[in-house]
C-alpha cells in the first residue's frame, strides 16, 4: 500500500517544476512578439551581464554591459520598415534593461522598475528624439511565461509604450 502513494507523489513532484524562469523560456526562441505596424520586433538575452550607465562629456546617457553571473539583460528592439534607398528614413526604438537569471516571476510597477535599471533608446534621424533616456516609471510583469512591459510616454511620437512577449 505503501508503494501505490509513492507514485501519486512522485508524479506531483515532477509535475511542480512547470514554471519556468524567464532565462530558460527565452532560450526556446518560440515566441510571439507584439510589435507596432510597420516595423519588426526582435528579443536577445545577453546572458550574465549587467547594464552599466554612463554620461559623455555633453551630458547624454549611453550603456554598457559588464560581466555579472546571475544577471541577465533584455533587449526589446523594433525596427521601422523603409525603403532603403533613403539613408535617413530609419528608426530603432530599443527598451533595455537587467533581471535576475532565475526570475520565474517578476513585478514592478511605478517607480519601482527603476530597479531593473532600465533604458529606452531611440535611434533615428530626428532631431531632440534620438538618445538613451532612463525608464522612472512603468510596469514590468512576468507570470505565466507572459512578460508585459508598459512604458510612459517618454519622446514624442513613440511606438514602444505596451510590450507583450509571450514564451511558448
Amino acid at each position: 500500500m505503501k508503494k501505490l502513494a509513492i507514485i501519486p507523489l512522485a508524479l506531483i513532484m515532477l509535475n511542480c517544476g512547470g514554471s519556468k524562469s524567464l532565462q530558460e523560456s527565452l532560450k526556446s526562441q518560440d515566441t510571439e512578439l507584439s510589435c507596432p505596424e510597420n516595423g519588426e520586433c526582435t528579443i536577445t538575452v545577453e546572458h550574465n551581464k549587467s547594464i552599466i550607465t554612463k554620461t559623455d562629456d555633453i551630458g547624454s546617457l549611453y550603456y554598457s554591459t559588464a560581466d555579472h553571473e546571475g544577471t541577465d539583460v533584455i533587449i526589446y528592439r523594433y525596427t521601422k520598415k523603409h525603403d532603403p534607398m533613403l539613408a535617413d528614413a530609419g528608426l530603432t526604438e530599443e527598451v533595455i534593461f537587467e533581471i535576475d537569471s532565475n526570475s520565474k516571476s517578476l513585478e514592478y510597477k511605478g517607480a519601482a522598475i527603476q530597479q531593473t535599471n532600465m533604458l529606452y533608446h531611440v535611434a533615428c534621424f530626428c532631431k531632440g528624439r534620438a538618445g538613451y533616456y532612463k525608464v522612472e516609471s512603468g510596469a514590468l510583469t512576468y507570470n505565466d511565461n507572459k512578460l508585459n512591459i508598459k512604458l510612459p510616454e517618454i519622446v514624442k511620437p513613440q511606438k514602444l509604450k505596451d510590450i507583450t512577449v509571450t514564451l511558448k
